[in-house]
């Protein structure tokens, strides 16, 4: 949602750093600097905040090439890019450009680009720029970390006794980093200087948390200044921050007449009040497409909507927009929403640009507040993501703002559910299936399934259920509504799994569970350095009706699995009762960070899990 700043630069340098650390220590830097100042201009009675960056990369194996990216924006100017190679001027023309993803612009971010070679082992490449970040609001942070091995890195922060400005030093913990702090009386200003050293590059690995929450980075609050007597106010209290907010969305200049309109259009012939609602949130999910980043690099104002409902896409704030104006044509209480996704460790305590990365849209109504999330589609109405659930939400109310939380649910909204009867045909089980899903596992199916041709959807389900086995065929296959996002999915069918009875003299071994969910979901504790999180909690419920042949006795089931703790629960049986077996399994996560210092236990419920899975249920003929 935000727009690029110092800090959002070095996030962004992270994620697209990740290609860079996937390599050895061929390039390694041997020094890196950045220096921050505030200046002062007497003649807007502005701060803007100075920044340089120096970084010496060094060849240590074989010649190579690597990309170099630095991201600016209207906020934010390139004064100045120098580049030297083993002393030399090399013939690099760096490259300014808008930046884009499937030629999709995002407002006014820009990226200034060039590719660096090195030309032998041992070649020493210097590259420096000069910015500057023209409001201080958006100074946010500094990272200490690089996209390849650091040596030696300072960072050195120059502050004026006229500016007052929090620093907050966070995820230090395991990195060699110094400070010293000294006063420059000729400029009658504070220096601190952080130095790093040894450190590694950043490595990707997937659904870590994100670097907010790991990378020792220091999070900048400028509050105020006050040069020569002249009094500026930033953030220095929530409150100045909303303020902040309301003034740039306060006059969006929407023209009414056209949303109102459309949204009597998409409401025709709905009489109920949450069924309007209902048909404006779900019709924004199916019309509008999201095009943006969760960290957003189209700043914080939003489009105008109805701009929004012409081209038939937006970031997460002209979708939050259209949704309230939609709603407040039709004579609803909608308002706007900001709001920081579980990606980022912050919350208002400490109120800064970079608390926030999302925005919604609120519906208060009749003394309840539902949340709109237009960019989750095929997540039904209230019911919340995982990455904004509980997070802390400033809804807009004039001058003034609300400030609460969007409600947390448990595991219990994301059903998966599985009931099965089954009978033995020869080789083969065969019997009933019914499936239904809930929440996010409803959302993450209708989002695979819209991501392909329509007319292939069904084989792409028909696949999904049958777990991509050559040893399974579905027939008779029907769903509920693929286009109700309000009700569970649901879907039944005829199964037969082959293969899944193997007869030995008066023996049977049956393999009841074709599924085996996280039989191979282990983490490899020497190569893993984060902690896991999942998407979403979990909660997977099974159950297989298997009738015993008259002929034949149950002599062996599998012992029972049950594992439980605070952060997830295993569970599954198999019990004998008259003429059947009844196979029950239950896979639950409540917690989707998985700390690292679990992962052993993890490790070794899975090994339980997985035995339980590969002991077969053994008939003997009487």
């Amino acid at each position: 949602m935000r727009k690029i700043t110092c800090g959002l630069i070095a996030c962004l340098l992270y994620i697209c750093s990740f290609a860079d650390s996937g390599k050895d220590s061929n390039v390694v830097i041997q020094q890196a600097s950045e220096y921050y100042s505030f200046d002062y201009s007497k003649k807007d009675n502005s701060v803007s905040v100075k920044q340089e960056m120096t970084t010496v990369y060094q060849c240590m194996d074989f010649r190579t090439s690597i990309a170099v990216a630095e991201f600016y924006d209207s906020r934010t100017s390139i004064d100045d890019v120098k580049i030297s190679s083993d002393g030399k001027m090399p013939k690099i023309t760096p490259t300014y450009d808008y930046y884009s993803v499937d030629n999709i612009f995002y407002s006014d971010a820009r990226i200034c680009y060039f590719e660096m070679p090195f030309e032998k082992k041992g070649t020493k490449n210097e590259v420096s720029f000069s910015k500057t970040i023209n409001d201080p609001r958006y100074f946010t942070s500094v990272y200490f970390m690089e996209g390849y091995p650091v040596t030696t890195k300072t960072i050195t922060l120059l502050i004026p006794r006229w500016m007052k400005v929090d620093i907050k030093e966070l995820n230090f913990e395991g990195y060699n980093i110094k400070k010293s702090s000294s006063y420059n009386s000729r400029k009658d200003a504070d220096e601190i200087v952080y130095t790093l050293e040894h450190c590694p590059g950043r490595k990707s690995e997937k659904y870590s948390p994100g670097p907010t929450y790991v990378e020792p980075h220091l999070l900048v609050l400028c509050k105020s200044a006050e040069p020569e007597g002249n009094k500026i106010s930033y953030f220095g209290t929530l409150n100045d921050l909303y303020a902040w907010y309301h003034s740039i969305t306060s006059n969006p200049e929407n023209n009414t007449a056209v949303i109102k309109a459309k949204a009597e259009e998409i409401t025709a012939g709905v009489t109920g009040d949450l069924e309007k609602v209902k048909k404006v949130f779900y019709w924004m999910h199916d019309n509008i497409r999201y095009i943006a980043f969760e960290d957003g690099l189209a700043g914080f104002k939003p489009q105008k909507a109805d701009d929004v409902l012409r081209k038939k896409y937006g970031d997460c704030k002209g979708m939050a927009h259209l949704t309230k104006e939609f709603l407040k044509a039709l004579g609803f209480d909608a308002r706007l929403c900001w709001i920081g996704t579980n990606h980022i460790a912050y919350d208002y305590s400490t109120p800064s640009l970079a608390v926030d990365n999302h925005m919604i849209a609120a519906l208060i109504y009749q003394g309840k507040t539902y949340f709109l999330d237009a960019t989750e589609n095929y997540i039904g109405f209230n019911e919340y993501a995982e990455r904004i659930q509980g997070r802390q939400v400033l809804i807009e109310d004039g001058d003034k703002f609300i400030f609460t939380k969007v409600p947390s649910t448990t595991y219990q909204q994301n059903l998966d559910l599985e009931k099965s009867v089954m009978t033995i045909n020869g080789a083969a089980l065969e019997g009933t299936v019914t499936r239904e899903w809930k929440g996010e596992e409803k959302e993450n199916i209708f989002a695979s399934l819209n991501s392909i041709k329509k007319e292939n959807s069904r084989d792409a389900f028909i696949r999904y259920l049958s777990n991509g086995s050559n040893n399974i065929s579905i027939a008779d296959f029907t769903t509920s509504s693929l286009t109700d996002y309000d009700k569970p999915l649901s879907a039944s069918y005829k199964l037969k799994n082959n293969n899944a009875v193997s007869a030995f003299g008066n023996e049977m071994y049956i393999d009841i569970d074709a599924r085996k969910d996280l039989s191979n979901f282990t983490f490899d504790t020497n190569t893993r350095n984060m902690d896991y999180l999942f998407t979403y909690k979990l909660n997977t419920q099974v159950e297989v009706q298997l009738a015993v042949p008259a002929d034949y006795n149950v002599t062996t089931i599998p012992q029972p699995v049950d594992v439980k703790n605070d952060d997830y629960e295993f569970f599954a049986s198999v019990t004998k009762s008259t003429n059947k077996l009844v196979y029950s399994k239950r896979i639950i996560v409540k917690n989707i960070r998985l700390s690292k210092a679990r992962f052993q236990q993890w490790n070794k419920d899975i090994e339980k899990l997985k035995a339980f899975y590969n002991e077969q249920v053994v008939l003997t003929k009487k």
